[in-house]
């Protein structure tokens, strides 16, 4: 596992395409050390939560979106599911798990999305 994401910046930013996964994977191991599943004949990544609850799953097929946050029910809390495609920047799946690995009660109240 690297310890740094190397950043390059390209403007317009929409030529840059969707980025290294490092920025997502990276900060994850780091902030809880999520498991990391790896089947050598299938070209995909899989991280789990400590608490076996969020998966996230990295799976490069051109019909379907790469990126996958599938959340598990939990007590009073319903299941849930996000996609990102492979276009989408990783800044902007970074900053979507990042908020999975805050604690509760850090999110400012009222900020606007």
């Amino acid at each position: 596992m690297s310890e740094t994401v190397e950043q390059t910046l390209i403007a317009p930013r929409y030529l840059a395409g969707g980025g290294d996964p490092g920025w997502v994977t990276v900060p994850l191991h780091r902030a809880a050390p999520w498991s990391y599943g790896h089947d050598p004949l299938m070209p995909r990544v899989i991280l789990t939560s400590p608490d076996q609850l969020t998966q996230l799953r990295i799976d490069p097929d051109p019909d379907d979106p790469w990126w996958t946050l599938r959340h598990a029910r939990n007590a009073d809390k319903p299941p849930w599911a996000a996609t990102f495609g492979a276009r989408t920047p990783v800044e902007i799946i970074a900053a979507f798990t990042d908020a999975l690995t805050d604690p509760p009660g850090r999110a400012s109240t009222g900020a606007d999305p």
